[in-house]
């Protein structure tokens, strides 16, 4: 963005040259990026949030969970082991059973039917990845906001310093001014000191924002783990987005991963309602095997099954406990839903209001004090008006100006405060 402020060439009389000066302070907004000025390589703001997002340390801890999670789903589909067992009878007794003449020797392999219940745990491991993925997108669309925000309020405050060095230079030609009229006794030296004062309050107000632009270009750059590496942040503050429609807005809240959270941990816990529901069903045990008979040197193939005894209710409580939980996050979403839509609507007001403020002091509040001002020097110069009273509309236009950059400030704050509730895109 670029935020520049036209002087004249300057004319006499010295008081006049100023007022020409200062009524050329009108701030013009350009539609052509400029690098602020700083060292370093330029930044533009999608280099900012895509700097976030592929370094910060919240979504690289994603990395691991996304193991965690494959290692969890990989171990849901291990299921119980088979056994091989041997089974000795009628030995190292008495009679015919002495020694080992009569023994029996049983070797058999057990299985259980379980491969519904593993299907079932794998779909409910499976379902927790849908979360984290959610998770993830949430995690993004936070950090690329914050970035966004960050990224606007250093563009704002460059354009406060810019505007802050220009008002000093004039309070300096004013004081300048003021000095030689006081020398020619045109002037009383209280002028001379309010001009005085007004040239430090200027200074101060510099040395401030000198001091909050190093601070937030820290707070930027320490986003993406390079805190206090020089950076050149380039923007275009003039680039207003468009004002959207309630309507299509607030269609796009389906769309917030805040919503989808909560439809993602319904169908979690109805994977859990199957495993469960599964898991009370009788697990057969099927085992085969051979026997052999030492007495008469013969084998024989045995075979076995094992239905566990009982109905098929023993989850019955933790089934209804789900079907609950589902019950609470439904209504928890559509609560959500009622409070995001509330908050979008506010804010797509409060956008559209920022751009009717941003018009008004433009295009009628600015033009104004600038002619008042444009009358208020001619007085001045002619002894009409003290120094106080020409200098009260000359701050009234500064401020006029400094309510131009918060108007700014907010409508762009806004549209990405929108933009995260809808879950769209920050990155322009």
């Amino acid at each position: 963005m670029k935020l520049f402020f036209r002087i004249s060439a300057p004319k006499k009389p010295i008081a006049s040259r100023f007022c020409t000066g200062l009524l050329s302070l009108s701030l013009v907004l350009s539609a052509s990026a400029e690098v602020i000025p700083g060292s370093g390589p330029v930044l533009t703001l999608s280099q900012a949030v895509s700097l976030t997002l592929q370094q910060h340390p919240e979504i690289n801890a994603f990395v691991p969970r996304y193991r965690m999670q494959k290692g969890l789903v990989q171990q849901a589909s291990v299921g119980e082991r088979p056994q091989v067992g041997l089974m000795i009878e009628d030995a190292l007794g008495n009679g015919d059973h002495s020694a080992l003449r009569s023994m029996q020797s049983t070797l058999t392999f057990t299985w259980m039917l379980q491969q519904k219940q593993i299907d079932s745990r794998i779909a409910a491991a499976k379902s927790q990845t849908g979360q984290l993925e959610v998770e993830q997108r949430i995690a993004s669309l936070d950090l690329a906001s914050h970035t966004a925000k960050k990224f606007i309020q250093i563009l704002i405050k460059d354009e406060r310093l810019k505007l802050n060095k220009i008002a000093l230079q004039q309070a300096q030609d004013v004081h300048s001014a003021i000095s030689k009229r006081v020398d020619a006794g045109k002037s009383s030296n209280v002028e001379k000191l309010q001009a005085e004062a007004e040239q430090v309050r200027r200074e101060l107000a510099i040395e401030d924002l000198e001091h909050e632009l190093t601070a937030s270009y820290y707070q930027l750059t320490s986003m993406w783990g390079e805190a206090g590496k020089a950076y050149q942040v380039s923007g275009n503050l003039l680039a207003l987005p468009a004002n959207p429609s309630v309507e299509s807005q607030l269609d796009k809240l389906k769309n917030q991963p805040l919503l989808a959270k909560f439809a993602t941990q319904r169908r979690i816990a109805q994977s859990q309602i199957e495993v469960a529901r599964i898991e009370a069903k009788p697990q057969w045990q099927l085992s085969a095997g051979v026997r052999r008979y030492e007495a008469t040197d013969d084998f024989g193939l045995v075979a076995g099954i094992s239905i566990p005894w009982g109905n098929n209710n023993r989850n019955a409580g933790k089934i209804a406990a789900l079907q609950a939980q589902q019950e609470v996050l439904a209504d928890e979403a559509s609560a959500l839903l009622q409070k995001l839509d509330a908050q979008l609507y506010v804010l797509l007001q409060e956008m559209g209001h920022s751009r009717h403020v941003i018009d008004t002091i433009q295009q009628r509040i600015i033009p104004l004090l600038e002619n008042a001002l444009s009358d208020a020097s001619s007085a001045f110069d002619i002894g009409k008006l003290n120094y106080t009273q020409w200098n009260n509309v000359r701050q009234e236009l500064l401020t006029a100006k400094s309510r131009l950059l918060d108007a700014y400030e907010s409508l762009h704050l806004q549209h990405i405060e929108i933009q995260r509730l809808t879950g769209s895109s920050i990155s322009q």
